[in-house]
């Protein structure tokens, strides 16, 4: 099974770029005015998942050998939202290019929380898994753990994909006990939105790139009118914290994520900074989003949130002149909070070799034109992308992306989101001034995300099963 399977995707691999380089020069990517469009693959938006085939030619496009003829897969991810019809196309564009069907299918991971990942562990008990799975870095460990995906380190080695090519943060988070689950796709990375009128009347000639320059736009865009800087008590305040803890030269947990290390003096610090910020700036006990909708009526200078929220604070419906770019540095160490969506193979009980040899064509074809799903709001995890030249006419992506030399993910350790809880709670109580004493409530949280962690250890063992 081995030796077809490699024959497989090898032989599809030479068809396939032999096929993508007589097209580069010509191909355009479809979706580029910021709101997608999509073939007969396309994204969910029910919060029930939605489906389509992307439908190709017969498969002696893609140079399958006789025994894997009418392969189609099955690929699952949380694309559920806007971003879905950007991902249909590239499957439908793969499935044009090499006769494998692809039928993709979007669930809404936010609406019920968790819901994309509840619907692969009941597949999973089913033995209903698709081929490809789209993954969340911080999820990589859990899914292992749970049978849900696994090792693909042999398959790796055969698409001819490296590790050299992409940040060392991004590739080690789809490894899990020395073996490789998942293969980065992108990297979104924590953004910086600003007003440009506020930027100008702070004498800058540019975005803030330092705490000097990022205090004096603050200081001048506060005033009668308007906010400097905007930090509420909600979701995104809990990876604020993690990227000022790293910047101010601390982390999360140990190197082995057994220990909960947040409670350092580095952890006083950032969230002090945050505090601080919230008084000078902004305005105290605000609810999630209250940034994002202050941002976008002009009543707040800058605040910090994800990549994906470039479209809503940039696009129509801002009537000012607005931009976005990378995070400022505050502390004395580079570093910006970031997630990942991972590609990985899902647990079968009966693998097919031809299914699996078109799963490594179809995880390559779409790190390879990642610039399109770029186009999603999305930074490409390959450094060979990111220095293309199609990337670096995107913005303000292409503005963004340096930053993500300087992302962190947290340790590969299952049910590591768990242990994030008790953290997100004390910087939420500290900004709604629930918790005046910062290290007392630091302490605390991280008391309880040990016992999270030692609870974890038990329930799932020291390594996965395969």
């Amino acid at each position: 099974m081995r030796s077809l399977l490699r024959q497989c995707t090898l032989l599809m691999l030479v068809v396939f770029l032999g096929v993508t380089a007589a097209a580069c020069g010509t191909q355009q990517g479809a979706a580029t005015d910021g709101q997608g469009t999509s073939g007969t693959a396309t994204g969910g938006t029910d919060g029930q998942g939605t489906s389509g085939t992307a439908t190709g030619g017969t498969s002696a496009v893609a140079g399958l050998p006789a025994e894997c003829s009418n392969v189609q897969l099955e690929y699952w991810n949380p694309f559920s939202g806007p971003d879905g019809p950007f991902m249909g196309e590239l499957a439908e564009r793969f499935g044009a290019e090499t006769g494998v069907q692809v039928a993709m299918t979007s669930i809404n991971n936010n609406n019920p929380p968790g819901g994309y990942y509840t619907r692969l562990a009941t597949s999973q008990a089913s033995n209903l898994l698709p081929d490809v799975a789209i993954i969340h870095a911080d999820q990589v460990a859990t899914q292992a753990f749970r049978n849900v995906i696994r090792p693909m380190d042999d398959l790796v080695s055969e698409m001819g994909i490296d590790g050299g090519d992409f940040p060392e943060a991004v590739w080690n988070a789809g490894e899990v006990a020395g073996s490789r689950y998942a293969i980065p796709l992108d990297i979104h990375p924590m953004t910086m939105f600003y007003n440009q009128e506020a930027l100008q009347q702070a004498g800058l000639s540019g975005p803030p790139t330092n705490a000097e320059e990022f205090e004096q736009a603050a200081q001048t865009a506060t005033n009668d009118e308007t906010f400097g800087f905007m930090l509420t008590t909600g979701f995104p305040i809990q990876q604020i914290f993690q990227q000022m803890l790293h910047q101010f030269g601390g982390s999360e947990f140990n190197e082995d994520g057994t220990e909960a290390t947040w409670n350092s003096e580095a952890g006083v610090q950032a969230l002090q900074w945050m505090k601080n910020a919230q008084e000078q700036y902004g305005e105290p006990n605000l609810e999630v989003d209250a940034e994002l909708n202050a941002f976008r009526s002009g009543g707040v200078g800058m605040i910090w949130n994800g990549i994906w929220q470039t479209a809503d604070m940039t696009g129509e419906g801002v009537e000012f002149q607005s931009g976005a770019t990378a995070v400022p540095q505050i502390g004395p160490q580079p570093a910006v909070w970031a997630g990942s969506h991972q590609l990985a193979l899902p647990a079968q009980s009966n693998p097919d070799p031809c299914k699996e040899a078109a799963a490594a064509l179809f995880i390559r074809y779409l790190i390879d034109n990642s610039v399109e799903w770029a186009r999603a709001g999305q930074i490409p995890a390959s450094n060979n992308v990111r220095a293309s030249e199609e990337f670096l006419a995107i913005e303000p992506q292409a503005a963004i992306a340096p930053s993500v030399e300087s992302a962190f993910f947290p340790p590969s350790v299952p049910g590591i989101t768990d242990a994030f809880l008790p953290m997100a709670e004390a910087v939420g109580a500290v900004m709604s001034g629930n918790a005046p004493d910062i290290q007392a409530a630091l302490d605390d949280s991280v008391a309880r995300a040990n016992q999270i962690l030692e609870q974890n250890r038990q329930n799932f063992g020291e390594a996965p099963s395969q």
